[in-house]
């Protein structure tokens, strides 16, 4: 079974997880950016909770 790979995406609006490649680029191409990427999904989690309190500092 192929690993999946979890990747961190935010914007001004949102900030989410996703498994898709094509999805992720489709974000970064309508202005997302990657915040970072992991294989393990609890590690997915902790980048999301890190990624939402860095966005919230900095507004």
């Amino acid at each position: 079974m192929p690993a999946i790979t979890y990747y961190i995406v935010y914007d001004e609006f949102s900030i989410s997880i996703c498994t898709l490649l094509d999805d992720v680029l489709d974000a970064m191409a309508a202005g997302a950016l990657l915040y970072g990427y992991t294989d393990d999904e609890e590690m997915a989690h902790d980048l999301l909770k890190e990624c939402f309190l860095i966005v919230e500092k900095n507004n």
